[in-house]
């Protein structure tokens, strides 16, 4: 009777679920919890290849504001100062500028104007205001706010990435703490079959080969152990690292929910992922960017006509009005270029056809993806099933097995055995169960749409 009922209570130790002597203690602080929707929210936030995008934004926030300010007129000032090394003179002969009833020629005799060695002075301003100009800065600056679009795109690439990878790194984790726990059920099951044959050996009713070969069992469960922690350990700073923080800072994340039904319209993933995708929409704006820059290439061969206000002064030039102001049209012309500006077209032009082969290209791959996730989603989502039933099937032979070995018409060994089946069942479906939940991540960045969970 006695040994029955030590038997029982060994049989309760071993079905005691191992969470149980995982809760903190007392005295100890509890980890804090991190979920997969504040994971993804710091990433998106913290991330460091999105922040690096931002402020690529930014940059072109300031390339689309200097594009603008060409619309307005330009200031300029040149001054020029030096020193006359030798004197100037300018001889004037008689009747250089006429002559005139009644005054007789100017000037009356030749004349000569000296300007001694002395420093002298120019100052020249101009406010010019862009006329033709306008519509070669218009050009430019919607090729800029393009260039600023795909800056956007851009940052969310990088942010669905990141979440991408922040999802897969967490149900990584998850992964390796149901394979822990699987290990610790292997590692209590051969610690209870140690103590049974060391008992049984000396007893003379099992043989020492057996115990050894549990001790061996054993020392590789323990040895996986310690390469299951080292490895969440690792994946846990690198979590840190993809959410911008301390790498050392500590965690523990929430398991996942259970599976609903799996509903997806291929159809409207396809056509969400044309629209959604950053790449696609990327590939669009460059074509988009290319053909104003095109534009732009053409309008080059526009005269430049500006509205002009001049106004000059010079200091110690005696010949020179010492101000003069004008107002007027200035144009510039190259009306011969040797061929470099129809040369320049058709540079744009090839890359115009360039961009709109980029573009077939992306939405084709998007297309590809969206396919080959979805079919991978849905071939994870069979194999959850698999090892559901599997994972039944396991704890109703444990259930059996139990109720016979009350009825003493079952070995203790067995009953062990079946609950480590068990536990390998419950492992292995919480890895399919991840496996879903990560094929159904890389589902969500293919087809290009921010979801948090």
């Amino acid at each position: 009777m006695t040994s029955r009922v030590a038997m029982c209570g060994l049989l309760a130790a071993v079905l005691v679920p191992a969470a149980v002597a995982a809760q903190p203690g007392s005295n100890g602080a509890a980890t804090p919890r991190l979920t997969l929707a504040e994971a993804v929210r710091l990433a998106g936030e913290q991330n460091t290849q999105v922040l690096t995008a931002r402020l690529e934004v930014q940059k072109a926030d300031a390339e689309v504001a200097m594009a603008r300010s060409r619309r307005l007129p330009t200031f300029e000032t040149e001054v020029s100062a030096s020193q006359l090394l030798t004197g100037v003179d300018v001889a004037f002969p008689q009747g250089a500028f006429g002559t005139f009833p009644g005054t007789g020629p100017i000037p009356a005799a030749d004349t000569t104007v000296s300007v001694p060695r002395q420093p002298t002075a120019y100052v020249s301003s101009q406010i010019a205001q862009p006329l033709t100009q306008l519509v070669q800065i218009g050009l430019g600056v919607k090729s800029a706010e393009a260039g600023r679009a795909i800056g956007e795109e851009r940052v969310r690439a990088a942010r669905l990435s990141a979440v991408n990878a922040v999802k897969r790194l967490y149900f990584a984790i998850l992964q390796t703490e149901s394979a822990l726990a699987a290990n610790d059920e292997a590692i209590g099951l051969y610690r209870e079959l140690d103590r049974t044959l060391v008992v049984r050996v000396a007893q003379k009713v099992a043989l020492r080969g057996d115990a050894l070969d549990v001790q061996l069992r054993l020392a590789q469960a323990e040895l996986t152990r310690t390469t299951y922690k080292n490895t969440l350990d690792s994946q846990k700073e690198q979590l840190n690292q993809l959410l911008g923080r301390d790498v050392q800072t500590a965690f523990d994340v929430e398991p996942v929910a259970e599976l609903a039904a799996l509903e997806v319209d291929t159809a409207a993933a396809r056509t969400a992922a044309l629209a959604s995708r950053p790449d696609v929409r990327e590939a669009r704006l460059t074509l988009e960017r290319a053909e104003f820059d095109r534009r732009i290439a053409r309008a080059e061969r526009l005269p430049e006509v500006s509205l002009a206000l001049s106004y000059t002064s010079n200091f110690n030039i005696d010949l020179l009005p010492a101000n003069m102001a004008s107002v007027g049209v200035q144009v510039t012309w190259e009306p011969f270029d040797w061929g470099r500006r129809s040369r320049e077209l058709a540079i744009k032009t090839h890359s115009v056809q360039q961009a709109k082969l980029g573009v077939r290209d992306a939405e084709d791959r998007s297309v590809l993806e969206v396919n080959s996730r979805l079919r991978t989603l849905t071939e994870t989502r069979a194999r959850l099933n698999v090892t559901r039933l599997a994972q039944t099937a396991a704890k109703e032979r444990l259930r059996v097995t139990t109720n016979q070995y009350q009825l003493q018409a079952a070995l203790l060994p067995d009953v062990l055995k079946l609950r480590a089946e068990v536990a390998g069942a419950d492992d292995d479906y919480q890895q399919a169960l991840l496996a879903f939940w990560t094929a159904k991540a890389d589902f969500e960045q293919a087809v290009g749409e921010d979801v948090i969970p």
